[in-house]
């Protein structure tokens, strides 16, 4: 018995020293930072719809704990406020870490950017309805959700770079700022590899269910990708299928960026989506767009869609777009 608690006091002795410094240290106050986006859309889909609007406002605050704890907290204002981000962190070693709290799903290569760095003005169709932004499922959560997440980098190159790098969790599965309504947990991974530090493999997979206890519906995702990214150019694309209360879903999108100059990048787009695989509904997106930051601070963005409906009406729309962060 006393070897069992000179054991647990040896444990709790090696987390404190890990989490807290030896010496005393204060705690750093709160880094805040945020942007606003403003836009500007038309589209011939519905009458000639077109107006301005502020598209997001968003303030974040970040900080340290100790060396080893950090922590971030991120609001949103659309259309109403709401938490997106509020985790605790604990960096262990750069292969082994651990985060609680609200995060992203890390399932999806596309959904660990943010509109602050999406190339394009939209996400593509399949993101959108497969990531938790507007999913299939009913699930509208900015692709997050609350629950625990490890994550590491491994098998570090010559040139500092990590050949495998690695996300990992558990989740409630029932979107942001929302309790769990069933006892079962989804888990969320992905999983990447990188040959050279400009070029990223990935593979991932969301493996849970949604709905009330006993009438949960099954909800699957998985994907595929690739990606080289260098001072000028990005080149992405990526393939990502779903099963939601089997209704099997798939889709695939494709751009390259390539900075002609330090301010201006031209983007060509290409996305398709099919909700249903045994329906003859599918989206086609074809864009090309222009980012320009005229500012250190500042984005504008502008593009032309077309938008090929193989049921609904075609689409024409145009966007353009300001961030200013702070």
């Amino acid at each position: 018995m006393e070897k069992r608690h000179l054991k647990t006091k040896i444990l709790i002795l090696f987390i404190v020293s890990e989490i807290l410094p030896v010496q005393a240290q204060k705690i750093e106050i709160p880094k805040f930072s945020g942007f606003i986006n403003a836009r500007y859309s038309w589209d011939d889909a519905d009458d000639d719809v077109q107006g301005f609007d502020i598209r997001r406002v968003r303030i974040s605050a970040t900080g340290n704990l100790s060396d080893k704890v950090d922590y971030k907290f991120q609001a949103e204002y659309e259309t109403s406020a709401k938490v997106l981000d509020a985790y605790l962190r604990w960096k262990i070693r750069p292969e082994f870490n651990l985060e609680f709290g609200e995060c992203k799903l890390p399932y999806s290569q596309e959904n660990l950017y943010g509109p602050t760095t999406w190339q394009t003005i939209e996400n593509p169709a399949v993101v959108d309805q497969l990531n938790g932004y507007n999913d299939i499922s009913g699930i509208k959560a900015n692709g997050r959700d609350i629950g625990l997440l490890l994550y590491g980098d491994l098998f570090k190159a010559r040139d500092g770079h990590y050949f495998v790098k690695y996300n990992a969790g558990l989740f409630n599965g029932n979107g942001i700022n929302a309790k769990d309504d069933n006892n079962k947990k989804d888990f969320a991974g992905l999983l990447y590899f990188l040959p050279v530090s400009a070029l990223s493999l990935t593979v991932g997979h969301y493996q849970g269910s949604y709905g009330a206890k006993g009438a949960e519906h099954v909800r699957i995702r998985t994907s595929a990708g690739a990606e080289w990214k260098d001072s000028r150019w990005t080149v992405r694309s990526e393939y990502i299928s779903g099963n939601t209360a089997g209704q099997k879903s798939d889709g695939v999108y494709a751009f390259a960026a390539w900075k002609v100059l330090p301010i201006i990048e031209p983007v060509l787009s290409y996305d398709t989506f099919k909700p249903d695989r045994d329906a003859e509904e599918r989206q086609t997106n074809y864009q090309v767009g222009i980012n320009i930051f005229p500012l250190k601070n500042i984005r504008i963005q502008a593009a032309y869609t077309y938008e090929a409906n193989k049921v609904a009406k075609d689409k024409n729309q145009v966007e353009t777009q300001i961030f200013v962060q702070f």
